[in-house]
């Protein structure tokens, strides 16, 4: 039975509560993390969120249809500015994932995320048959998803890539897949990553994340990984940071200063862990519980949508959301192994928030018209 309009509403105004809760809570956590580091994280990132904030207004205003129209032209320019990357980007941290315009660094491999979703989207929609699909009509999503992926993980960036990759299987999933297509396909991901291992597209330092993760004994005597060793340090200090919160947390600025000043990137991969030894488990346990409520709803708006198009678009944001806090979360608690990737609405950056906060315009935007109907 479909909810009642009143339901709507009440629903998209919680999701909207959970939506400005977390831009606050980034935002203090921002201006804590100024203190271990003398930087000014928190007011930049004021900045992104209003343009971010207008950005997704006008997303979640715009017909849901000129979104399908414009799903290939974004995908092709973020292809594009992919390439323009590895020839001209700029390099920071023995990466090239950033290019330079008018004085301000942008990260194209964002709006892939977005693109990959509306022609993913695009493509079900036009695709639409009585029976569930398999491997041979799915190369076409499946060639999508590659292209900007093996872009991206020569950048390298493979926290971007692992997180392509689960978006697009979450909306293929979403689509319907005969079930010896879902197991043929995890045999072919099985085949692939020792591949990958073995011919070292997957580098070296990456191995060393793996290897730390399954035995972080290994590498305490080893001299001739000196450097790689100190880099992979993040999450033993992380994990401390994390322990350190107990319950309920020391309190905002009250951190450890010489554990967090050496917690590399706890402005935007490690965020969390800076953030769970001022608040503590509880602090943490209400962050996870704002993301449950937003994943959820995007859920339901997927679920509820007017029209296939809407339903996979807003599937696709949802998995999006979910698969980058899992990962990040998993990261900074050692269940994962570091791949490198952001906490959506936390971690400092403003083309990740922008593209993060114009998915939720479009979240909206279905939502809204959903109320309507």
């Amino acid at each position: 039975m479909l909810l009642k309009g009143t339901d709507y509403r009440l629903r998209n105004i919680l999701a909207l509560f959970g939506f400005i809760m977390l831009a606050l809570v980034s935002l203090i956590n921002l201006r804590n993390a100024d203190l271990y580091s003398a930087k000014q994280f928190h007011y930049a990132q004021i900045v992104w969120y209003l343009i971010g904030g207008v950005m997704a207004v006008l997303t979640a205003k715009l017909d849901i249809a000129i979104f399908e129209r414009l799903a290939w032209p974004i995908y092709i320019l973020s292809i594009v500015l992919l390439v323009a990357v590895l020839l001209v980007g700029v390099e920071v941290n023995n990466s090239q994932r950033w290019l330079m315009v008018f004085g301000l660094r942008g990260q194209p491999s964002e709006l892939t995320k977005l693109g990959l979703i509306l022609v993913l989207a695009r493509f079900f929609q036009r695709s639409q048959q009585a029976e569930r699909y398999t491997l041979r009509t799915l190369w076409q999503p499946v060639l999508v998803i590659v292209v900007p992926a093996s872009l991206i993980i020569i950048q390298p960036d493979l926290g971007t890539t692992l997180a392509l990759v689960f978006v697009g299987i979450s909306m293929i999933l979403f689509a319907g897949v005969k079930m010896r297509s879902i197991l043929a396909l995890v045999a072919i991901i099985g085949v692939a990553i020792p591949f990958a291992w073995q011919t070292d597209l997957i580098l070296p330092y990456q191995k060393d994340r793996v290897a730390l993760w399954l035995n972080p004994d290994q590498f305490k005597w080893d001299e001739n990984r000196k450097q790689r060793i100190d880099k992979s340090m993040q999450p033993e200090q992380a994990l401390w940071a994390v322990g350190a919160g107990r319950l309920t947390g020391k309190g905002g600025g009250q951190g450890s200063k010489s554990r967090l000043r050496s917690l590399p990137e706890m402005q935007t991969d490690f965020v969390v862990a800076a953030y769970a030894e001022e608040r503590g488990f509880i602090g943490c346990f209400g962050l996870i519980a704002l993301f449950y409520l937003l994943v959820a709803w995007g859920a339901g708006v997927a679920r509820d949508a007017r029209d296939r198009f809407s339903a996979l678009v807003a599937i696709g944001v949802s998995a999006l959301i979910f698969w980058q806090m899992f990962m990040n979360v998993g990261m900074a608690v050692g269940v994962l192994p570091v791949v490198g990737i952001t906490l959506p609405f936390m971690s400092y950056g403003g083309t990740a928030l922008i593209t993060t906060l114009v998915g939720v315009g479009l979240l909206f935007n279905i939502a809204l018209h959903m109320q309507r109907r």
